[in-house]
């Protein structure tokens, strides 16, 4: 019932913060659109991101998993180019979260990621990310026989540009959580996630 309760409370206070974004950049959208402006990059190589977002994930093995996490994240347009529009991203995300399902277990790790996002001259911007991370679970499953665990992952996604410094962002991912053989079993659990959240530039 904790557990659950806490789940809630995190899903809350995401869902303020894109509400309270959202707020906030709602007169400069309608400015913006009044004006009939349309961007060419919203991304640069030198701007800084700070975002959040909330995830839920899905994996089907011996059992049926769930976990939802909330991830905080920093990040770094290292480079844009022209012929294919578009910036490249060096992302580092603190997570912290927990498995509702088959038991309740907690887990937190960090995950170090390249994003590619792709302009399009409009405020869609889609994009893609891959990298790695490592993750402490105390989750009891038969795939898993160390606390400590390597986590490869990517995925797509499409970020809405409210203004040119807010964007809200939706993606999935798929997320791979192995120990790389230091321990057995070592069959390792594979989830799809489905992330939601917020990202502030710089």
């Amino acid at each position: 019932m904790r557990n659950k309760v806490v789940s809630i409370l995190i899903a809350v206070v995401v869902s303020l913060l894109c509400t309270q974004a959202i707020a906030q950049v709602e007169l400069d959208e309608r400015k913006l659109d009044l004006e009939g402006k349309k961007k060419d990059r919203y991304l640069k190589a030198g701007m800084h991101e700070y975002g959040i977002s909330g995830s839920y994930g899905m994996a089907d093995e011996s059992e049926h998993i769930t976990d939802f996490q909330l991830l905080p994240k920093w990040g770094l347009i290292i480079a844009d180019f022209d012929k294919v529009k578009g910036a490249l991203e060096f992302e580092v995300e603190p997570m912290f979260g927990m498995f509702l399902t088959p038991s309740r277990a907690v887990e937190a790790g960090l995950n170090v990621l390249f994003t590619y996002n792709f302009e399009t001259g409009t405020r869609f911007i889609p994009f893609f990310s891959a990298g790695a991370g490592f993750l402490y679970t105390n989750l009891n499953v038969k795939e898993l026989g160390s606390k400590f665990n390597g986590a490869p992952q990517g995925g797509p996604g499409i970020k809405y540009m409210l203004n040119d410094r807010t964007a809200f962002s939706l993606q999935t991912r798929i997320h791979h959580i192995s120990n790389a053989g230091t321990a057995s079993p070592n069959r390792g659990v594979d989830s799809f996630m489905f992330l939601i959240g917020m990202d502030f530039y710089r």
